[in-house]
Order: C-alpha cells, then sequence, then structure tokens
C-alpha cells in the first residue's frame, strides 16, 4: 500500500462517517420528538377514557389523537428509514475497507450499499418534512376552532 492508496481510502471513508453523524443527530432530534408524541397520545388517551359518553370533549380528543397517531407514523417511518441508512453506510464503509486491504474489487459493491444509504435517507427526510408540514396543518386546525 502506497501513500496515495492510504490518503484515497481516509478520503472515501470521510463521507460515510459524516453522514452517520449528520444521520445520528437528525435521529437524536426524531426519538425525542416521537417520544413526546407517545407521550401525549398516552395522556389524550386517558382522557378520552374518562370523558362522557357523546360529549363535544370525546370527539375532540379522539381527532387530535388520530391527527397525533398519523403524526407518529410518519415520525415513526423516518426513524426507520434513518436507522437503515446508518446501517447502509456502515456496510459501505466495511466494504470499502476491504477493498483497500484486499485485492478483492468492491467498488460496485461500495456504489451499491452508499446509494442505498442514500436512498433511505431522502425518504426519510421526505417523512420528516412530511410530519412538520401536518403538524403545521394541525396547530392552524386547532388554532381556527377556538
Amino acid at each position: 500500500m502506497q501513500l496515495q492508496d492510504a490518503i484515497n481510502f481516509i478520503n472515501a471513508s470521510l463521507a460515510p462517517a459524516v453522514l452517520v453523524t449528520g444521520v445520528g443527530l437528525l435521529l437524536a432530534g426524531l426519538q425525542s420528538k416521537y417520544s413526546t408524541l407517545v407521550g401525549v397520545i398516552r395522556q389524550l388517551n386517558s382522557e378520552r377514557r374518562s370523558a362522557e359518553p357523546f360529549s363535544p370533549t370525546l370527539n375532540r380528543v379522539s381527532q387530535q389523537i388520530a391527527s397525533l397517531m398519523q403524526r407518529a407514523r410518519l415520525v415513526r417511518n423516518a426513524i426507520f428509514c434513518f436507522y437503515t441508512t446508518v446501517v447502509f453506510l456502515v456496510f459501505s464503509s466495511i466494504a470499502l475497507g476491504i477493498g483497500v486491504l484486499s485485492s478483492i474489487a468492491s467498488s460496485v459493491l461500495v456504489f451499491i450499499l452508499f446509494g442505498l444509504s442514500l436512498a433511505f435517507l431522502f425518504v426519510g427526510l421526505g417523512y420528516a418534512t412530511r410530519e412538520a408540514i401536518l403538524s403545521y396543518r394541525i396547530v392552524q386546525l386547532e388554532i381556527s376552532d377556538e
């Protein structure tokens, strides 16, 4: 192995490492949001159980639970996609390392794994964006009902 090979390996390894860090930050924020949503859903569900049948409160709480469940599904899907992104980034780093350290040509495998990680990243970002838009619409509806 020559110095230039080592430099190329380090440069190629930086993209997955930086992406893992960025996706990790996104995951931390989404996990926190998911926990908050689940907590609020549990609280509203408890309120719904104690509400009078056919009361306006029961209807309002049921609508809020339904909208929060929709948001929770989007956040859950985004979290799943981001975890899958991390898995494919790790696999692409391993394939890259194997390719550099051995004579096995793994460039196609690295490109496929890295491409899959980027695909899952963009799908996860789509879910997270849809959730943000939905949360804004829900707040607008609640304000207009008052």
